[in-house]
Order: structure tokens, then sequence, then C-alpha cells
């Protein structure tokens, strides 16, 4: 039997992500994953702007730009990066999609300032699944994470003072456990929460394949009568989605004949595929959420807590805003300093945001249906109200993650409740460069700093840079708590810093 302070099960983007953080704040984690090495089937291409700035935040942004002009080198295609983007008149930049329909960035606002405030990593990051877990993967070893893998959960048995996880290497006892283990998540089940939602009516495939001839596949998004598919942009990827049940058996690998007979079902296309690379993805539109994310010392987090089809690139991100709400606050309660009440808040935070997006890619199921009245409202979503500049603010900045907004203060007005962005500070440094260590950050814009905090040099950086715009108190994951407003405004910060991060 071995002993650590939380147990995060899972090593995907979501459990790496949070170990980082317990890690940072001097938590001593143990990362238990059922595979011997890192899983190669081919997932999420990208990461949205609220990843991006967590990455940033953390000092992982220069890693990820790296693996970013690796893969766009790889594709023949060059786009934006943060390094390509000069500070001052840069445009916020989307990449992505909704239903299928490709954001144009000649229809946005750039006038609107809730976009304005996060133009530093803008269109978000093209890196592929695997190269966020490397990535992440080296940040935990370097901060001293034990990452055990090929350790497979078998059970778990939770008291009020500790939790015992049974795995195929024997018995891991910890203070508290975070199941980041999947959508089938061994945990979740063994714990009966119920994961509520609704049943697939697609099935979708994603994959590398080697085709004969390539060339009647129209390259971007497509729609047609039988489904939607994507071609490229890496050479023959694959992504496509059609409305039928999957196979009786989910878990038998994607055969070639598999994968051909449904690219040339929705494409229409008579594609001839002799091979695949690495391994294909078989997913669905099965889209739920457990009834709980908290069970005493045991939490959900990522595929575990909520599964959706990938329409939109939302899951990857998802998984990492919740690991970043959660990792903070149980650092917090195993050092002991948390406000009371504040791991429920996990819960309170991180299930209307998946509850959404769970809408969110229904939403857009249901715009891919292959019958007439579905083809006629694609016509009037694509070919007009989406060639509105302020729809397509808003489809953009809800793909992007960044309208996410949570009640953190009573009677709270903008900003506070929203996620900080890219903010420059007057030194030539930006909020990101103070928040790598995972603390508070408290931007002092006061004339005569007069918001000097004391006492909580071990949770808050204190940043002192005198302008003419409102005062910001963060939190680790990018929230604002409170901003100066010329009125009562040290009682307020007061209270927030009571309220979240504790007193001395």
């Amino acid at each position: 039997m071995e002993r650590t302070e939380v147990i995060v099960a899972g090593a995907g983007p979501t459990g790496l992500f949070l170990a980082g953080e317990l890690a940072l704040r001097g938590v001593a984690v143990t990362v238990l994953d059922r595979l011997a090495e890192p899983d190669p089937t081919i997932k999420a291409g990208s990461v949205n702007v609220a990843s991006a700035e967590l990455l940033d935040r953390r000092g992982l942004l220069p890693a990820a730009e790296a693996a970013q002009r690796r893969f766009l080198a790889s594709v023949g295609k060059f786009g934006p990066t943060v390094e390509a983007a000069k500070r001052g008149g840069r445009r916020f930049l989307a990449a992505g999609h909704f239903a299928g329909f490709l954001f144009d960035n000649d229809l946005i606002d750039q006038s609107d300032p809730v976009l304005a405030a996060h133009r530093a990593v803008s269109n978000g990051l093209g890196v592929p699944q695997q190269e966020v877990e490397r990535i992440l993967g080296e940040h935990c070893a370097t901060l001293g994470v034990d990452l055990r893998r090929g350790v497979e959960v078998q059970g778990v048995r939770a008291t009020d003072e500790s939790v015992t996880v049974e795995t195929s290497a024997g018995e891991f006892t910890a203070g508290w456990l975070v199941a980041a283990d999947g959508g089938r998540s061994v945990i979740r089940k063994r714990l009966g929460i119920e994961f509520d939602g609704t049943d697939p009516e697609m099935t979708g495939y994603q994959a590398i394949a080697d085709f004969e001839d390539a060339s009647g596949l129209r390259p971007g998004w497509t729609w047609t009568p039988r489904g939607v598919y994507a071609y490229g942009p890496v050479p023959g990827r694959i992504f496509l989605s059609r409305f039928r049940q999957p196979p009786e058996d989910r878990d038998a690998p994607v055969s070639v004949e598999e994968l051909q007979e449904a690219v040339r079902d929705v494409t229409g296309v008579p594609v001839a595929i002799t091979g695949i690379q690495g391994r294909a993805t078989r997913f669905t539109d099965n889209a739920r959420q457990a009834r709980h994310y908290r069970h005493g010392r045991v939490f959900l987090a990522g595929d575990a807590a909520h599964v959706h089809s990938p329409l939109g690139g939302q899951g990857l991100n998802l998984g990492l805003g919740d690991a970043a709400n959660l990792g903070w606050k149980l650092a917090a309660t195993v050092q002991g300093w948390a406000p009371a009440g504040l791991l429920d808040t996990y819960e309170t935070e991180r299930r209307p945001i998946g509850a959404a997006v769970l809408d969110w890619t229904r939403a857009q199921v249901a715009l891919l249906r292959g019958d007439e009245r579905t083809e006629q409202l694609r016509t009037i979503v694509g070919g007009e109200l989406l060639r509105v500049p302020a729809a397509m603010n808003r489809i953009v900045a809800l793909s992007s993650g960044i309208l996410q907004h949570y009640d953190v203060a009573d009677d709270a007005t903008a900003p506070v409740g929203s996620i900080a962005g890219d903010v420059d500070l007057t030194s030539g440094t930006r909020l990101a460069d103070h928040a790598h260590d995972g603390r508070f950050v408290l931007i002092d814009r006061s004339p005569d700093s007069r918001f000097t905090v004391s006492g909580l040099d071990d949770r808050l950086a204190y940043v002192a840079d005198p302008a003419d715009e409102p005062s910001l108190l963060v939190r680790p994951d990018g929230v604002i708590v409170w901003a100066s407003s010329g009125c009562d405004d040290q009682k307020l910060l007061d209270a927030a810093l009571a309220r979240w991060a504790g007193a001395k």
C-alpha cells in the first residue's frame, strides 16, 4: 500500500494539467494510467483560446507554439501565432467551425471589447492532443509528479479521512482522489454516480488514411444529406459523421473496410483506402453529464464528468477548464488555507459550464441531419444569420471559451466573474508573466499602491502597475474576483480575498 496526498486517475490532458496545478503548489501527487504508453489514437487537433491562455499563464505557451510550428510545417500551411501577432493593432483571429460552417474572420467585429481582451492567442493553437499531453507530461515531470503507467484502476474505497484506489499494481491511498479516467470512468461507476443524458444518433470517425486517390474529396468542411466530413489539412486526415448507430462492439479497432464504407457513404466519392496510419477514432454524439462532480473526497473531471460529440473541439478544452478550476482549490484544501466551502464551488461553477457545452454540441448535431428541413435551416443559419458580424462574434466567443462566467461576488459588475484574458501592463510585462507559479495575482493600478496586501505571499503575487485602468484580483484559474470601481474598493478587495484566498 502506497500513500500520497492526491491521486489522479488518468494521464490525459485533464489529469496531467490537474496534477501539474497541484504539484505547482507543493502537493504530492500520484497519477495512475492504465496505458503503458501515451495513447496514439488521433483525437483533438487544437486547443481553444481559453485553453491557450491557461498554458500561457503557466509558462507553457512557448512549448505549445513550437509544437504548433512543427504541426503547421508538416501540413505545408502556416497560420498566425502569438509570436507573429504584434501587440497594439493585432486582430482577433478565429479558427474553427460551428456545425461545419467555418468562422469568417472578415465578418468579425474587431471593436468588440470581449474579443479585444483575448487577442494574444485569439486563434487558439493548432496543437494535436498528443503534443498537448507531451508538453503537460514534461511539465509534470519537472514538478516531481509521480506518474505510474500500466496501472489499471479496478475499484475504490472512500472514508471520511482518505480514499483507497484498488489497481492492478496493488492499492494506493491518499487524502483525495480525482477521477480523470475518461467517459467510461471506472471510479464514477464504482461510486454509483448517475450519468444522465441523451443516447447517440450518429457515429463518427477520425483517421489519417492512405487513399489511392483522394482528389474527389473536398478540402475543409462539407455537408451532405448523409452527414458531414472534413478532409485535411494533414494529408490523408479524414473526419466524418453520419446518422447511424455505432457497431455492436464499440471497442473493436476501426478496420480499413469500416472506414472506407463510411467515407464512401457520407462523401458519395468511391474512394479506395489501403491503410490507416496509427489508430483511427470512432465516436458518437452520446451526451451525458455526471449528476454530481463530487462524492466526498472524490472528484470527477474531464470526460469522467461529461461526454459529448467532438464537434467544435470542446472536449479537451472543457477538461482543461475543469482541471484549472479544481487544481488550486484542492491544493488550498490540502495546505489548510482554503476558505469554508471552497471545494464545493468546483461543482457549482463547472457543472453549468459542462451542461452548456453539451447543449452546444447537441445543437450542432441537429444542424447536421440530412433531411430537407435541416438543409433549409442550414441555408438560413449559414447563408444569413452567420453572415451578420454580431452573430459571428457571439459564435466565435462561445467556441473560444472566453464567455465563461462565474458568480464570484455579491452584486458584481463587469469584469468580475469573467476570465482575465491578455492583460498588458505598463512595465511591458503581462498578467500571464506573473501567474506561472499558480498564485493569485493582484494588479494594483492605483497611483499610490494603496491596495498592498500583507501576509499572503505564499498564495498571492502583488504587482504594482500604476495606470488609468481598474485594479484586478485574479484567481489562479484566471477568473477575475475583484476589480476596483472607486467605491468601497478596499472593503470589497478584503471580502474577495477572504472568500477566495483565505485569511491569515
